[in-house]
C-alpha cells in the first residue's frame, strides 16, 4: 500500500486494490507436508527423498511469501498499477485510456475458489500476473473506470 500512496498522481484516487489468493501457497505446503511425511519413513531412499521434498517445500514457501509481500495490483481513476517484487521490482502503470487488452485465465479450481491469472497487453508487450483473487472483479473495475 505504501508503493501505491507514494506513486499516486495529483487528483488520483484508489478505486480497487486486488489481493493474491491463498491458493498461491497450495503447492509449497503440499511439498512440505509430503516431505515431512516421507522423512518419517524407515526406508532410506524415501527418508532422503522426504528431506529433499521438505527442502524444496521450504524454499518454495519462502519464495511465495516474498511474492505475496511484494505484489500490488490496483485500479485508480486514471490508471492500472501492477507491481511485483521485493528485491527486484517489475512495475506496469497502464493509463486507462490506452488499455489494449485484458485477458483472464482460470482453471476449474480457480473458478471454484475465485482466483486466476490476469494478462495485460499494452503496445505489443504482454505481462501476466497469476493467483489474483477475484480476477473478474478486477477486470470489471477497470472497465468501470474506462467507461
Amino acid at each position: 500500500m505504501d508503493y501505491l500512496k507514494q506513486n499516486l498522481q495529483p487528483g488520483e484516487e484508489i478505486k480497487y486494490v486486488a489481493k493474491l489468493h491463498p491458493a498461491l501457497f497450495f503447492q509449497p505446503v503440499l511439498l512440505f507436508l509430503s516431505g515431512w511425511w516421507l522423512c518419517t519413513m524407515e526406508i532410506k531412499v524415501l527418508h532422503y527423498g522426504g528431506i529433499f521434498l521438505l527442502f524444496i517445500g521450504v524454499v518454495s514457501l519462502v519464495q511465495r511469501v516474498m511474492v505475496k509481500a511484494g505484489s500490488v495490483y490496483a485500479v485508480t481513476n486514471k490508471r492500472v498499477i501492477l507491481k511485483t517484487g521485493v528485491i527486484s521490482r517489475r512495475a506496469l502503470d497502464l493509463v486507462l485510456a490506452k488499455c489494449e487488452g485484458l485477458q483472464i485465465k482460470q482453471s476449474v479450481l480457480g473458478r471454484i475458489l475465485n482466483y486466476g491469472t490476469i494478462t495485460v497487453t499494452t503496445g505489443g508487450a504482454t505481462s501476466s500476473y497469476p493467483y489474483l483473487s477475484d480476477p473478474v472483479g478486477f477486470k470489471r473495475e477497470i472497465n468501470t473506470q474506462i467507461g
